[in-house]
């Protein structure tokens, strides 16, 4: 019911590198965790947020 340590590791050292963060950053690690630890990434869509629209941010 944790982030293993291994991977909780993992994705603290990729936030202190990596200048721009995002979800697709984070899935990255945890797909190359579960490569290294030999277990399959799931096979259908993971559920997403809708795209927002518009000026966001400005």
């Amino acid at each position: 019911m944790t982030i293993p340590y291994d991977l909780r590791c993992k994705l603290e050292s990729a936030r202190q590198m990596r200048c721009t963060r995002g979800p697709q950053d984070d899935w990255l690690v945890v797909l190359e965790w579960l490569d290294a630890h030999g277990v399959a990434p799931p096979d259908h869509p993971l559920p997403t947020e809708p795209e927002q629209v518009g000026n966001i941010g400005q």
